[in-house]
C-alpha cells in the first residue's frame, strides 16, 4: 500500500504541474513574476544560438535551460514543468533524509505535508524561477553529508562537491552556505566517536577548513555583486546593495527597510539581529493590505513556530533531558545543530540584501527542507503521551 508520506508528495508534483499548465497554456499566474519570464525568454534567445560561446557560469539557469529547450521546444509550460520536476527530486531526497534522521511515518508525513502544500512554495516552484533547483542542490548537500557521518560514505564527498557547485553557480550566497555545510562535515567527522573529539583529526581537518574558507570566501566575492562593492569594506557593500534593492512604485508598499544607514562594521554587526528578525518576519500584522499579504503573515508563524521548534530541541539536547536522552542516538544531536546552524547562516546572508517581503518569501523556499528537518527533529522525540501532558 502507497503511505500517506508518498501520496503527498505526488499531490504536491500534481498540483504543480498543474500550475504549470495553467501559466503555460492560459495566463501568469502569481509566481509568475518578471524574474521568471525574463529568465524564460534568455533561455529562448539562448536555445535559438547554441553555437555563440554565450554560455555563462555565472548565469547557468538560464543558459540550462535554453539547452533543454533546444532538445525540446521552448515553450514556457515545459521550462515550468521542468522545475516543478526539480521540487519533485527535492522531495525525494528529503524523504531520504528524513529516513536516515529515523523519522517516525507520522512526522515524515508532517512535514511533506507543509513542504509540499506550502502556498509561496507551490507558486514559486511551478515557474521558471530558480528555487526549485536551489532546494535540490541543498538538500542534496545535506543529504551528501548525512551519508558521510552516519554511513562513513567516502563517496558522497564527491555528491556534496557537487552539490555545492551546483547551488553556487545558481546563486553566489548559496556558495556560502555550502561551505558551511563542508566544513560543518568536516567537523562533525572529528567527533564521531563515543571519546569525544580527536585531536589528530582536528590537526588534519584544520588546514583544509581554511582552504575552503578563503577559496570559498574568493568565490562568493566573485559571483555576487558584493564582489564589485567590497573596495570601501564590507558595511559599504551592504548598504549599497541593499539601496540597489529598494523598490519604488507600487512595489515600495512591500518594502520594510527604507532607511538603509550602516555605520561601520560595528553597526552591521549590530544591525544583523534587525535584519533577520525584519526579513523573517515581515510583514507586520498592521502592515497587511492584500490577501497576499495574508498569506505571508500565516506562514510567517508557522515559521515561528517551527524555528521555536528548533530551539526547543537545542536546549533540551544540550541539558540532556530524559525525553531527548533516551530518544536521541549517538551524533544525532550533532547533526541537527549542523543542519539549524546552517539554516540560520543562510538566511543571515540573504537578509543583508533583502528589503522587501515579496522578494523574501522567494528567498525562504531553498532553505525550507533545513527548517522542516530541524524544527520536526523535536517532534520526533517526544512521545505524544508527553506532548498532551507538557505542554510548553
Amino acid at each position: 500500500m502507497i503511505s500517506r508520506v508518498i501520496l503527498t508528495l505526488w499531490l504536491g508534483f500534481f498540483l504543480r504541474l498543474v500550475i504549470a499548465f495553467v501559466n503555460g497554456f492560459v495566463g501568469p499566474t502569481y509566481g509568475s513574476s518578471d524574474d521568471s519570464l525574463g529568465f524564460h525568454e534568455v533561455a529562448v534567445l539562448f536555445s535559438q544560438n547554441l553555437a555563440d560561446d554565450s554560455f555563462l557560469f555565472n548565469n547557468i539557469y538560464p543558459s540550462l535551460l535554453g539547452v533543454f529547450y533546444s532538445i525540446t521546444t521552448d515553450h514556457l509550460f515545459l521550462g515550468s514543468a521542468l522545475s516543478a520536476l526539480g521540487w519533485l527530486a527535492s522531495a525525494f531526497i528529503l524523504l531520504r533524509i528524513m529516513r536516515i534522521l529515523s523519522f517516525k511515518m507520522s512526522n515524515q508525513w508532517r512535514v511533506m505535508l507543509i513542504y509540499a502544500l506550502i502556498p509561496t512554495s507551490l507558486m514559486y516552484t511551478s515557474v521558471t524561477l530558480r528555487e526549485p533547483f536551489q532546494l535540490l542542490f541543498i538538500n542534496l548537500a545535506l543529504y551528501a553529508a548525512l551519508k558521510i557521518y552516519f554511513h562513513r560514505s567516502n563517496a558522497h564527498w564527491l555528491v556534496l562537491f557537487l552539490a555545492v557547485v551546483g547551488m553556487g553557480a545558481l546563486h553566489g550566497v548559496l556558495l556560502a552556505y555550502g561551505i558551511f555545510i563542508i566544513v560543518g562535515t568536516l567537523f562533525l567527522l572529528t567527533s564521531r566517536n563515543r571519546k569525544g573529539v580527536s585531536f589528530t583529526k582536528v590537526v588534519l581537518v584544520t588546514p583544509i577548513v581554511i582552504l575552503c574558507l578563503f577559496y570559498g570566501f574568493s568565490l562568493f566575492t566573485s559571483l555576487t555583486s558584493y564582489g564589485d562593492r567590497m573596495d570601501d569594506g564590507l558595511s559599504v557593500a551592504v548598504q549599497l546593495y541593499q539601496e540597489g534593492t529598494l523598490s519604488d512604485g507600487e512595489y515600495a508598499r512591500a518594502n520594510y527597510r527604507t532607511d538603509i544607514e550602516i555605520d561601520g562594521l560595528g553597526g552591521l554587526i549590530l544591525s544583523l539581529p534587525t535584519f533577520l528578525f525584519q526579513y523573517l518576519f515581515e510583514p507586520m500584522p498592521w502592515k497587511i493590505g492584500s490577501m497576499v499579504d495574508v498569506i505571508a503573515l500565516l506562514e510567517n508563524m508557522l515559521r515561528f513556530w517551527l524555528i521555536w521548534n528548533a530551539l526547543k530541541y537545542l536546549v533540551g539536547s544540550y541539558l540532556n533531558k530524559p525525553m531527548f536522552v533516551a530518544h536521541n542516538y549517538f551524533g544525532y544531536e550533532r547533526c541537527i545543530l549542523l543542519i539549524f546552524l546552517s539554516y540560520l547562516v543562510m538566511e543571515t546572508l540573504w537578509s543583508l540584501g533583502t528589503s522587501n517581503w515579496g522578494t523574501a518569501s522567494r528567498h525562504h523556499l531553498p532553505s525550507l527542507g533545513l527548517l522542516l528537518v530541524a524544527s520536526f527533529a523535536y517532534r520526533n522525540v517526544i512521545s505524544p503521551k508527553y506532548n498532551r501532558s507538557h505542554k510548553s
